[in-house]
This record gives structure tokens, C-alpha cells and sequence, in this order.
């Protein structure tokens, strides 16, 4: 998005971002951009918050009244920790991970997928074209046998994420958005396969393949559970 920035504003449209990763906005220099310090993919901070949300935004419009560009405007408030997984408790049993059983797995947390997107009015699953099972699907076949099409498998993968992640939120105790993502990570079926697929993609002949293999399938923060 940084790059983008400089080809509109070369067409005279400012622009303005808000950085996750200074690093990455360091070395690509956009002509504005607002560093915040929250959690990776929660560029507005605190969720449901929706002052805390406006303030993150006006701080981030303000900068395009800046014309010494390019430039990274530190972001003035931090979102404390959140709590720890200690005393966060799933209400659905589900049994060691196994790659052979991931369907059984999407069809049991349907329910609590429903309650979710009942409670919030809205969804991120979709993208896909995909319905869940089916999604499933897909990434078990990508596992054991040819692999789809690049853009496909991230599409469902991107929905399998965001369908776990959404009917999490409406467990008993739902804890934070840290602790959910433990759990997906630490003990869900969906992540034992993606794990397993990670080094097949890797190592595929196709450069779109390898990219989501060793860039976008496993969080950076989740691959120390590779190998």
C-alpha cells in the first residue's frame, strides 16, 4: 500500500497510512504514515471501541495536511496488554489435532459461527465463494493430493481463519482476540493442517504457491511451529 501511495500521489491524490510493522514502512518510505503499536490486524486498536477507533482515524487524516513527506507519525496512545490465556476455557471439546477430521471440526463450530454473526450483524467469511465445508475440503485435498491454484487456497484459508476466529467469539468465555488466536493456533485441527501443508507449498515448483507457503500461510508470530 505504501508503493500505491506514491503512484496516486504522483496522479495528485494525497495519501495516508496506518503502519503495523515500522520496519516494513521504514524501508518502503509512503509520503504519510501513522505508526500505531497495536496488535497485527487491528489497525484501529481496541475492537468495538468505536471512540478510540475515531481518534486513531482522525490522528491518521490529520497527516495529509503535512506536505514533508515521506514521513511516519508515531501514533500517542498504546493499547494495554491483554489478559493471558490462564482461566480462558472453550466450551466445545475438541479432541487432538488430526488432519484427518478437519470437517468434523468446521461442521461443530457452525452453531457457534451462527450465535456470532447472529450477535454482530456482520461477517468476514465469504471472499472464498466457498462454504465452509467446502473450504475445508479443498485444503485437505491441497494436503493430500494436487495442489489448487494459489489465489484459491489462500481465499479459503483466509475464510477458515476468519470463520474459527468469528464463532470464538461467541463461546461462553470468549476471552480476548490474544487468546482466540491461541487457541486456533494451539489446538484446532484447522491449524495441524495448515502446519502440515506449510513445507508441501514451500517446496511447489510454482512461485505463487511458495509465496503463500513461506510468507502468508502461518503468521510470523505462529512459525516457530513449523518443523
Amino acid at each position: 500500500m505504501g508503493a500505491l501511495g506514491h503512484f496516486l500521489e504522483r496522479a495528485g491524490i494525497p495519501t495516508v497510512g496506518i503502519s503495523l510493522v515500522r520496519e516494513h514502512t521504514e524501508t518502503i518510505r509512503p509520503p504519510r504514515a501513522l505508526w500505531v503499536t497495536f496488535e497485527l490486524g487491528r489497525p484501529l486498536g481496541i475492537p468495538d471501541d468505536a471512540p478510540f477507533q475515531r481518534r486513531v482515524v482522525k490522528a491518521a487524516l490529520d497527516l495529509l495536511q503535512r506536505t514533508d513527506g515521506p514521513l511516519i507519525a508515531d501514533y500517542p496512545e498504546h493499547v494495554a496488554e491483554e489478559a493471558d490465556f490462564t482461566g480462558w476455557a472453550c466450551p466445545i471439546n475438541l479432541a487432538p489435532a488430526s488432519v484427518d477430521s478437519l470437517g468434523a471440526e468446521i461442521d461443530r463450530l457452525a452453531a457457534w459461527h451462527d450465535r456470532a454473526v447472529a450477535a454482530r450483524g456482520r461477517t468476514t467469511v465469504g471472499v472464498s465463494g466457498l462454504d465452509m465445508p467446502a473450504a475445508g475440503r479443498l485444503v485437505t485435498d491441497a494436503l493430500e493430493g494436487e495442489l489448487p491454484p494459489a489465489q484459491a487456497l489462500k481465499e479459503a484459508i483466509d475464510d477458515l481463519k476468519a470463520y474459527y476466529l468469528e464463532a470464538a467469539t461467541s463461546f461462553p468465555d470468549p476471552g480476548s482476540s490474544r487468546t482466540r488466536k491461541a487457541w486456533l493456533w494451539e489446538e484446532t485441527r484447522l491449524a495441524s493442517v495448515l502446519l502440515a501443508l506449510q513445507p508441501k507449498l514451500a517446496a511447489s515448483e510454482d512461485p505463487q504457491h511458495k509465496v503463500l507457503g513461506n510468507l502468508t500461510l502461518i503468521p510470523a508470530t505462529e512459525r516457530h511451529r513449523l518443523g
